[in-house]
């Protein structure tokens, strides 16, 4: 019997539970809340997953702690799909740790972890380096609670929004870095540097959305842009719920992928973060990315 402890017991947390529910092979605790997390994060479970906050900071003890206990983790913090991108000190020193322990860590979810880095690799698989990558994602945001409403920047003046992202309280989507960055190491595709815009969408005076895009500039050149637009309401904003890879666009080695309507936030990410279980167990030792991996996919067989 495989056993998989969950951190956290917000909707995502709720989620992968549920998920994992239909599996008669594996035993879950939790969704567990805050006071119980460090007794958890010490179990010993085969697999941990950490289901809590976006960014690398916040979670990289937890992680250390899970991986000191001999488990395999699996983190759903943004920041932690390419943690060379944030803190490259603490990332080498969680993946030794991972190593002599003989434990896998990931970081996984569906952007970070699939739209914007591994479809994107599998897509490239079939075309062979280019020199332009365009994808793009519009999202309903109707389905988050508060806490990621207010990291997105939503209900608020435009002045508002201007000094949360000044301050750090708006982050808008995060993970974009983490996503390029990580397809560029796949690719040995040496990044210059990163340009962002983040804007609200505003109706009736409060940010219903949030507009954002970020650059990958090689070589001088853009090289993988990212686009990411969320509303509460997108039809009547007269958007179309969608994912959009373009590969050299304008080109006639042009590629484009289009997934219509897109793949669901939260669903997407519960199911990527399940589907990521047996993955995890089979991967070598160390702190891992999609790149490093087989595609995630549902286990249909159970054991009784």
């Amino acid at each position: 019997m495989i056993q998989v402890a969950l951190i956290g017991d917000g909707q995502l947390a709720r989620g992968v539970a549920s998920a994992l529910a239909r599996r008669r092979d594996l035993s879950v605790i939790g969704p567990t809340p805050r006071e119980s997390h460090p007794m958890v994060l010490r179990s010993g479970a085969d697999v941990v997953v950490i289901a809590t906050t976006t960014l690398l900071h916040d979670v990289i003890g937890s992680i250390e702690t899970a991986v000191a206990a001999g488990s395999n983790v699996i983190v759903s913090a943004e920041e932690a799909a390419y943690p060379w991108a944030v803190d490259a000190a603490g990332a080498d020193r969680v993946h030794l740790a991972a190593i002599e322990r003989d434990v896998t860590v990931l970081g996984c979810g569906l952007n970070p972890g699939f739209v914007f880095d591994a479809q994107v690799l599998t897509l490239l698989g079939a075309h062979g380096p280019a020199r332009r990558i365009e994808v793009s994602r519009v999202v309903d945001l109707s389905g988050f609670g508060p806490v990621v409403a207010a990291r997105l920047g939503l209900g608020v003046s435009a002045a508002q929004f201007e000094q949360g992202v000044h301050s750090g309280a708006i982050l808008g989507h995060a993970g974009f870095t983490q996503s390029i960055a990580l397809v560029a190491h796949a690719l040995g595709m040496p990044i210059d540097r990163f340009e962002r815009s983040i804007e609200p969408i505003m109706t009736e005076g409060v940010s219903a959305g949030v507009s954002q895009t970020d650059v990958a500039i090689v070589a001088g050149e853009a090289w993988f842009e990212a686009r990411f637009v969320g509303h509460r309401s997108p039809a009547t904003a007269g958007l179309v719920c969608r994912d959009e890879i373009l590969l050299d666009p304008a080109t006639d080695d042009a590629l484009r992928c289009l997934i219509e309507p897109g793949i669901r936030s939260q669903a997407g990410s519960q199911h990527l973060i399940a589907n990521s279980i047996d993955r995890v167990l089979s991967a070598p030792a160390g702190w891992l990315t999609v790149a490093d991996l087989p595609p995630a996919r549902p286990v249909v067989s159970t054991a009784h």
